[in-house]
């Protein structure tokens, strides 16, 4: 004769069913778990180089196929500017020969320093040629790098990203501009409203 079982207790019964309902979920996080770990470093592996990677590509104007640096130091080209109108002007060509220019706005008591470059695929970018913490005037590309002249800040050409230096969150700030008739155009109000932010 068959000895009965005792019957468990119903606290047992409970527990036992939630281990299990817990063991059923388990691979579901383990997955989950498993997918972030291998697609977050592929996703950075992919989009490491790309120029919208990080905080993005800087605002600019398509002008040129793409332009390699490698191996080169760019230094600023001083340039004049003509003032029509509400605009300040500079010729696209000597920014696309140069790569790297640099231009003043002195008007109503306002002196701003810019800059006009080329990235490396060939957008031409205008800013405020200013690293704002150390107030140098005064950058050079490296490589593929923006590079302080004062402090030695670096930042990729492409999206102003910082890389290394003192001054990492004050790129020369963007300015927006318009390309007509051979002529790179920046309106006087933009420059008159800008203010360094540091």
């Amino acid at each position: 004769m068959k000895k009965k079982k005792p019957d468990a207790p119903k606290g047992s019964e409970t527990k036992r069913e939630k281990l299990l309902e817990e063991k059923k979920k388990f691979p579901l996080v383990k997955v989950v778990v498993i997918l972030l770990v291998t697609a977050i470093p592929l996703a950075w592996f992919m989009f490491r180089d790309s120029p919208e990677a990080g905080s993005g590509s800087v605002p600019g104007s398509k002008v040129t196929e793409k332009v390699s640096y490698r191996n080169q130091t760019i230094g600023m080209t001083p340039v004049d500017t003509a003032a029509t109108g509400d605009y300040i002007e500079i010729p696209v060509e000597i920014v696309k020969e140069k790569k790297l220019v640099s231009f003043e706005y002195k008007k109503a008591g306002k002196q701003v320093p810019l800059m006009a470059y080329i990235t490396p695929s060939g957008k031409l970018v205008t800013a405020v040629s200013m690293c704002e913490p150390c107030r140098s005037t005064k950058f050079h590309i490296e490589g593929e790098q923006m590079v302080c002249n004062a402090c030695g800040t670096r930042w990729t050409l492409e999206g102003l990203r910082g890389v290394s230096g003192g001054c990492l969150e004050y790129p020369p700030d963007v300015v927006s501009h318009t390309i007509e008739g051979g002529k790179v155009r920046i309106k006087e109000t933009i420059i008159l409203d800008w203010k360094p932010r540091a």
